[in-house]
């Protein structure tokens, strides 16, 4: 399949499904989302699984930070450890 049939794909299937296209985007705007809605698996499975070359790939392009992890990392209990 080449790339203008994929992309007449998702265009009617984004019709059909009610949602707004993406901004400047085709297929970058799922994979960004399909890849931050993983942040917490490890990187090199969701690096695999998604079709990435690279880890430097996906961290620099795809994942995205977000309000709620954000806030995991702010707010995360670290166990406290004997000064040595």
């Amino acid at each position: 399949m080449g790339y203008h049939d994929a992309a007449t794909w998702l265009r009617s299937a984004e019709v059909r499904a009610g949602l707004k296209p993406q901004d400047g985007s085709l297929w970058h705007a799922y994979r960004r989302l399909w890849a931050s809605s993983r942040k917490d698996l490890q990187d090199v499975d969701v690096a695999q699984a998604g079709g990435w070359a690279s880890l430097e790939a996906l961290k620099s392009a795809y994942q995205q930070p977000d309000d709620e992890t954000m806030l995991r990392v702010v707010t995360h209990e670290a166990q406290l450890r004997e000064a040595r």
